[in-house]
C-alpha cells in the first residue's frame, strides 16, 4: 500500500511521540526521518544497520485487512519485506503469527518462538 508521508508520520507520532528512534516489534531499528528510504542506515558498534522504514498491514490485505489504523503499524523495511503478506512467518529465529485480539475485531502480531 502507498501511504502518504503525512499519515505514515501520523502512525509513528500515535506509537512513539517525538522519539526519533524506534524499534519494531521484531527489534528492527528505525529512524523517523527514514520513512520509505530503504539506503538509510547507521554504523552502530561497527555495524551497518538499516534503519529506513514503512507502513505494515498487521492483518494483511491479501487475507482480509483493511487500511484503518488498528490494522497498521511502523515496521523496519527489511522486517516488513520478510513478513510480507503472510500470517506466519519467520524472521531470524523467531516464528511470528497474527492472531485475532480475543473479544475485538482487531489483530496483533503474536511472537511464538
Amino acid at each position: 500500500m502507498k501511504i502518504s508521508k503525512k499519515k505514515a508520520y501520523e502512525l509513528w507520532e500515535a506509537a512513539f511521540g517525538s522519539e526519533e528512534y524506534a524499534e519494531d516489534f521484531d527489534g528492527g531499528l528505525m529512524y523517523k526521518h527514514a520513512y520509505g528510504d530503504p539506503n538509510y542506515y547507521e554504523y552502530r558498534d561497527g555495524q551497518k544497520i538499516y534503519c529506513g522504514w514503512n507502513i505494515h498491514h498487521i492483518l494483511p490485505r491479501a487475507c482480509g485487512g483493511s487500511n484503518t489504523r488498528e490494522n497498521l503499524i511502523c515496521t523496519n523495511i527489511i522486517t516488513n519485506e520478510l513478513a510480507a503478506d503472510k500470517i506466519s512467518y519467520w524472521i531470524d529465529s523467531h516464528l511470528y503469527q497474527v492472531k485475532k485480539i480475543k473479544g475485538a475485531h482487531e489483530y496483533e502480531i503474536v511472537r511464538v518462538v
